[in-house]
């Protein structure tokens, strides 16, 4: 989506308040839509808010489940809650050897696994290696002190602080506590002519192109860099689930803007170009939260980490 293409988003979110302050999400009130509103879209996909979503089974959803799901918002201004239950992970060589690239030790979900073997099934990336998975609060926080120490080595002590807590967000702060975050390292031929690193090499090049098919995202786009905060993690991805990831790539969205929607609209529409149709719904977190699910269709639900959950579902279960 190009910056013409984007404005009427940008009018539209600014008109209700949501605009972001300072690169960073904050708490919204949910405000009803009065019209249908095309979004821009590209590739044949048509998004759109405003529409009554589909009636179905009343489905009602824990706070505990809405915590496990894909969606969550972490930033260093947003944390996990204290209470954030210890995610479930599993080792990548232990569970699929090196059909996968990854360095020992590299810890990601279940489903984070699967749907990268669906991915390397499609494209080995025998040049590109996972380095970095989920990290528990104490790995994170040991990781920060060793960064401080090696600033301290040459910095005053509060520099060496300050590099060490931006660079290293605290415990809580970083997506690396969620089971679905990695970051690459990208080996073979360079090609140094890209100023993106993900561009410099054939698997970089694929993955920003089809990484969306398997429920990845680019958490960081350098483009976006002003939205998200973040101008030094090129090669930091997350898995969010195929209907989330193709909902942000058909909009050309980075998390932020995409969140920003769904507290904006409280429902999107995407039609596909197969004619699938998916909707993403939002509300205000409570205790327990439900949505009407409609009887064709499956659910997958989260909360946001910004108050709201989000439930997405597909209701033709053609692919796309």
């Amino acid at each position: 989506m190009n910056a013409k293409n984007r404005i009427p988003l940008y009018l539209a979110l600014a008109a209700l308040g949501l605009m972001l302050a300072a690169g960073h999400l904050t708490m919204e009130t949910a405000l009803p839509t009065q019209a249908v509103m095309t979004l821009p879209s590209r590739e044949g996909y048509t998004l759109t808010a405003g529409e009554l979503p589909p009636t179905g089974e009343r489905l009602s959803f824990s706070r505990e489940t809405l915590y496990q799901g894909n969606l969550l918002y972490v930033s260093p201004q947003n944390p996990l809650p204290a209470d954030y239950p210890a995610q479930q992970a599993r080792d990548v060589r232990s569970l699929v050897g090196l059909y996968i690239p990854a360095a020992a030790h590299v810890s990601l979900s279940e489903e984070t696994i699967y749907a990268l073997c669906d991915l390397t099934g499609q494209n080995p990336l025998l040049s590109t290696w996972i380095m970095a998975g989920m990290r528990s609060p104490g790995e994170q926080a040991a990781l920060q002190k060793a960064a401080f120490s090696a600033y301290q080595s040459t910095l005053p002590v509060v520099e060496a602080l300050r590099k060490a807590t931006q660079e290293i967000p605290d415990s809580g702060g970083s997506e690396h506590q969620l089971a679905t975050c990695f970051d690459l390292r990208l080996d073979g031929l360079q090609d140094w002519s890209y100023a993106d690193p993900m561009a410099r090499t054939a698997d970089g090049r694929w993955l920003l192109e089809h990484g969306w098919r398997y429920g990845f995202i680019r958490r960081y786009p350098p483009e976006k860099a002003a939205l998200t905060g973040i101008d030094n993690e090129a090669l930091h991805w997350r898995y969010v689930g195929r209907l989330h990831a193709l909902m942000l790539h058909a909009a050309d969205w980075c998390l932020e803007e995409y969140v920003q929607a769904l507290h904006a609209y409280g429902a999107l529409r995407l039609q596909t170009p197969e004619g699938a149709e998916i909707w993403a719904l939002c509300q205000p977190m409570e205790e327990d939260v439900s949505f009407d699910i409609p009887p064709d269709a499956s659910c997958e639900v989260s909360a946001d980490n910004l108050g709201w959950a989000v439930c997405v579902f597909q209701r033709d279960q053609s692919s796309f």
